[in-house]
């Protein structure tokens, strides 16, 4: 969430390292590099931006320009980091997808005392909330909720080794790439506009790779790029007000919710109230989760405001693909664009309908032990207060409640079942994410169609370069097209799909301005509260969710003809075509990797100005000038 930067110390110089390891990496590694920049390139007083793969560095001065040189300097850091799960130590590239304890070791060790000795370093890196459970991490590591990621972060004094071991117990690993940064400061709040300084650079050098490396690109499409900035930021700003309206609507339906569900539990109790919850009354309970009962519209209501609220992450997740757009129009114009977003858009669409689909067996499973807590804890407060006696139980029913409530926070049963449930909510926002992202794709390319190159797509041969590959190489692919059987039905099959989406790409228009997203209509979510509500009175957690494993009980969301032909043809970013790219490749690669960062470091910012963990960061001595004047950005792949 976007909060308000302090005012920064006057005096305040910002250095930082960035140093990302990314998957792909071995278990353990490390920056070591020996060639010398010349002296017309030395690091002091510039943001110096390198991806250790290459022996590039791109120089950024402060007026912004960005110049490369193409040299190698020992890095002022040591970068280690290694996992294991249940124990085994595992390749970093490989813990991806791991399911058990999974350990994250991180060791940063200072190389150059030049710098390192006078910048305290931080580390950070996130975890997907809809993954992983019960993270944990050693003393003096923050770990706090970031939207639906878990941010993990630590720091250092100047001079000092970072070295600390995170905990997580995963059903699908994976994490972003670690990010160190090293910043001179005087107050956490300096701290946190250093980072941003730094991500809102990283940014800077992605978007202007553009320019570095063909100036027409910029202003062959400024209307477009213009046009397309509007939607971005039309969408940020609906992602910011609609997500905080429907989660207030969200919370008060389940509030509402719960309150008729302990309601109707009230009224079928017998004998003394007890301190537990009495299994009769819920069998009770559960035969009016369906009819006109004011039980069943709260089910009804809590539903709806599920789905509301999850389709609210649409317009985050539209709003991230248009800026991926805006970049990759920048940095490579429109040559091929048309296809890759019509691979995006099927590829997005496909993950969000399945991970919906997961998180709606997650809620289920989450509510059954959290209901249940929670009738636990509304029985107790119910017998205190009407001195166990039946007979005065419902006109101490809402007072119950509100207790019940107050409670959540230091209940450990409540508080814990709790934070499963909004797990499950957060997994079904990274879904509706995919989906806004697949949205916006198609919209993008059905709207501004005729501004791309090369969109047509539906012939692979006819999208090769010339210099893709040897000419009898591509003769023969043409050949086996036109005259295998298999490639005949492929083609066919090509020609379907390009049908529907000619007629797709003619329904829109570049003066549409409207949203990117609608709200999607998948789901029974008032069948599936109905389940989890009612399941734990005669089932199990597990059984909850065992009726829930297969996707194919959720339909799909909305989904253009042509997208749902491809992927269910397997040609949903994944077919064989031939993509032209300008010969930049290198460049947009390494420079899309340094920004990646971006995000992190603004939510490490986020964390040392509004957590006590970051009040405790405190600011160091003045340094040497041309050290502290000197921003590091370094991408580990």
């Amino acid at each position: 969430m976007a909060l308000p930067l302090q005012r920064t110390c006057a005096a305040c110089c910002a250095a930082a390292l960035c140093l990302a390891a990314l998957a792909g990496a071995p278990a353990a590694f490390a920056v070591d590099q020996s060639a010398q920049l010349s002296s017309s390139q030395e690091f002091a007083s510039h943001d110096v931006f390198h991806a250790v793969d290459s022996r590039r560095y791109y120089l950024a001065g402060g007026d912004g320009a960005i110049t490369h040189a193409s040299a190698a300097k020992a890095s002022p850091w040591k970068l280690s980091v290694d996992t294991s799960v249940d124990g085994p130590a595992v390749p970093l590239g490989q813990v991806d997808g791991a399911k058990g304890l999974v350990r994250v070791h991180v060791r940063v060790e200072p190389a150059d005392t030049r710098y390192s000795g006078q910048l305290r370093t931080f580390a950070a890196f996130t975890i997907p909330t809809d993954s992983c459970t019960d993270i944990s991490a050693d003393d003096g590591v923050s770990v706090t909720a970031q939207g639906n990621d878990t941010l993990i972060a630590a720091t250092a004094d100047p001079g000092q080794a970072l070295d600390f071991h995170v905990y997580a117990t995963a059903t699908d690993f994976n994490m972003t790439p670690l990010t160190v940064a090293a910043l001179a400061a005087a107050s956490p709040g300096a701290y946190a506009a250093g980072l941003r300084g730094l991500a809102d650079r990283s940014d800077q050098l992605t978007a202007s790779l553009g320019t570095a490396t063909d100036g027409a690109q910029e202003t062959r499409h400024r209307e477009l790029i213009d046009t397309l900035t509007k939607l971005r930021d039309q969408e940020r700003s609906l992602a910011a007000s609609t997500t905080k309206t429907r989660t207030q609507a969200h919370e008060h339906a389940f509030r509402a919710y719960m309150a008729a569900y302990v309601g109707s539990y009230t009224t079928h109790l017998s004998g003394s109230i007890g301190s537990k919850t009495q299994m009769t009354a819920l069998m009770g309970t559960a035969g009016e989760l369906k009819g006109d009962t004011p039980l069943a519209h709260a089910v009804t209501d809590l539903a709806a405001a599920v789905n509301s609220l999850s389709d609210a992450h649409q317009h985050a997740g539209a709003a991230d693909e248009v800026d991926r757009i805006i970049t990759r129009i920048r940095q490579q114009g429109t040559t091929g664009l048309a296809e890759e977003l019509r691979q995006t858009a099927g590829e997005q669409t496909r993950l969000g309908s399945e991970q919906y689909a997961r998180g709606q067996s997650q809620l289920t499973a989450a509510m059954v032990p959290y209901s249940m807590a929670y009738t636990d804890a509304y029985t107790a407060h119910l017998s205190d207060l009407a001195g166990n006696d039946v007979a005065a139980a419902a006109a101490h029913r809402d007072a119950a409640v509100a207790a019940t409530n107050a409670a959540e926070g230091t209940n450990a049963a409540l508080k814990k079942d709790k934070q499963g449930v909004d797990a499950a909510m957060a997994t079904l926002a990274a879904a509706r994410e995919h989906t806004g992202a697949g949205s916006a794709a198609r919209q993008v390319l059905r709207r501004f169609a005729d501004r791309f190159d090369g969109g047509d797509g539906s012939d692979a041969t006819a999208a090769s370069a010339p210099g893709d590959g040897p000419r009898i190489m591509q003769e023969a692919a043409a050949w086996r097209e036109a005259h295998t059987p298999g490639g005949r039905a492929r083609t066919a099959l090509q020609r379907q799909v390009a049908t529907l989406r000619d007629r797709e790409d003619a329904a829109g228009g570049e003066d549409d301005m409207s949203s990117l997203v609608d709200d999607s209509s998948d789901g029974n979510a008032a069948a599936d509260v109905a389940k989890y509500a009612g399941k734990f009175t005669g089932g199990s957690a597990a059984d909850a969710a065992q009726d829930d494993d297969d996707p194919s009980a959720t339909s799909p969301s909305a989904m253009a003809p042509s997208d749902l032909l491809a992927m269910r043809l397997d040609f949903a970013g994944v077919g064989d075509h031939s993509v032209f790219r300008p010969s930049n490749g290198q460049l947009v690669d390494e420079t899309t990797a340094i920004a990646s960062h971006a995000t992190v470091l603004r939510a490490l910012a986020d964390t040392l100005e509004h957590t006590d963990w970051g009040s405790r960061v405190t600011g160091m001595p003045a340094g040497e000038a041309k050290v502290l004047t000197t921003r590091f950005v370094m991408v580990v792949s």
